[in-house]
């Protein structure tokens, strides 16, 4: 990893002293000594190790650290900063969008009232920003504690602004229908048809172009049922058609079972299958970790890993710990017991003289 310490290499050693050996491994050490005690958290756009200090905690972690970024490195994720006169402007929707990072509740009419309350103070010297006012609050007020972004509490202008988000959504839609089934048909049936292509090729697998006009031409023939049903006529040709073109990809119910069909997924679209199921709960009690796996990563890696390069930490503690209970130790007699006693009272007599 790029932004690990590396070990020098094989040519570099050849010109190192000891004397320079040994400060690399001590300086090597601390820094491992230093991930492991999470004294330093790596920050994924800082590309960097960073100070815990510099991150926001969280419940949800076991380290009690949330790893989304430093906080110097949410600020300008969540605002805009002005290079030519050095202020940082508020921006709504990446504010938003950090907070979706943070899984915290955003709330819109929190939000406007710190950004009325900067706009009106201009006396303030060092301007701060509503993201981090709100991010204050909805942290430490407890009518927040427990919530996350699902919570989030937008208003009239945040559900226009999704409206229009939809609509550019549709109107892309529309585009790439028009380009996939041409202009003969409306924007409802349009939007019929690309919808339900999408849907079959997320479903089974779409490799090469036959199979691209197979699934075109089977969402076409969907449509056409559908429009003969509300006309009232009869759809049996329709129907069979439909079965024949079915047939030709292979995905008839009577020509493959259930795990066939799952083995002809792709790891994308099994993963897309198996966010549409229910997912399994949260366990509870006894349940919630049967094996100890982090308890495992604790001892057989981190522990492991401390002991072998000579770290006292809590991890190699744990370690030894652990290992004590598996460890066989050579029994200790105390010097000052008679072995004539020790032998009596092992074989229950004395050896007899001889004569």
């Amino acid at each position: 990893m790029a932004y690990m310490i590396q070990a020098k290499t094989e040519d570099e050693l050849k010109g190192v002293t000891l004397t320079i050996l040994k400060k690399d491994y001590i300086k090597l050490s601390e820094f491992y000594n230093k991930i492991m005690n999470h004294d330093v958290i790596y920050c994924s756009f800082c590309d960097d190790w960073i100070s815990s200090n510099n991150f926001y905690t969280s419940k949800k972690t076991k380290d009690g650290i949330n790893h989304c970024g430093c906080k110097s490195c949410l600020l300008d994720q969540a605002t805009d900063f002005d290079k030519k006169t050095k202020i940082r402007l508020d921006n709504r929707e990446k504010t938003i969008n950090v907070f979706k990072l943070l899984d915290i509740p955003f709330i819109e009419s929190v939000y406007k009232s710190q950004l009325q309350l900067l706009a009106d103070d201009v006396a303030e010297k060092q301007r701060t920003t509503a993201y981090q006012q709100l991010l204050t609050l909805t942290r430490s007020l407890p009518q927040y504690k427990g919530k996350t972004f699902a919570d989030s509490e937008f208003d009239v202008d945040s559900d226009q602004a999704l409206e229009k988000e939809e609509t550019k959504i549709i109107q892309k839609t529309l585009k790439s229908a028009k380009k996939r089934f041409g202009t003969n048909y409306n924007q409802e049936e349009l939007m019929f048809l690309e919808n339900e292509y999408q849907d079959w090729t997320n479903r089974y697998p779409c490799d090469n172009k036959s199979q691209e006009l197979l699934f075109k031409r089977v969402c076409c023939k969907e449509l056409e049922i559908d429009n003969a049903q509300k006309n009232g006529k009869d759809t049996k040709d329709m129907d069979a058609t439909l079965q024949n073109l079915l047939g030709s990809l292979n995905i008839k119910p009577n020509q493959k079972t259930s795990s066939e069909l799952t083995d002809n997924l792709t790891f994308g679209q099994l993963i897309d299958r198996w966010e549409q199921e229910k997912p399994i709960p949260e366990p509870e009690g006894e349940f919630k970790d049967p094996d100890k796996i982090g308890l495992l990563i604790d001892v057989f890696f981190k522990g492991h890993l401390s002991k072998m390069m000579g770290l006292k930490n809590a991890f190699s503690t744990t370690y030894e710990k652990f290992i004590s209970k598996y460890t066989v130790k050579k029994p200790e007699y105390d010097e000052d017991t008679d072995s004539e006693a020790l032998f009596d009272k092992i074989f229950g007599q004395k050896a007899e003289e001889e004569v």
